[in-house]
């Protein structure tokens, strides 16, 4: 989780004032209110590959939401 995290800072911290959301909180698709849009979506899971390398490919877009579920799936991938 600690990698999704630096990765999610990363790209997104200047949104969010450096603080990372709740592992829980919907930050991608129709019912964020961070104002990431599905491009936004694209790059975190581009930048997740040199670190989770092809199991990036596996995840499941219905189940990108939020941090853990991020991490849930890439951990049973």
């Amino acid at each position: 989780m600690d990698e999704l995290c630096r990765v999610f800072l990363e790209l997104f911290g200047d949104r969010f004032d450096g603080e990372v959301p709740d592992d829980d909180a919907t930050l991608f698709g129709p019912d964020n209110k961070y104002g990431l849009e599905s491009m936004d979506t694209m790059r975190f899971a581009s930048a997740l590959l040199p670190h989770f390398g092809d199991k990036v490919y596996d995840l499941k877009v219905e189940d990108f939401s939020s941090l853990r579920s991020v991490h849930d799936q890439l951990q049973h991938a």
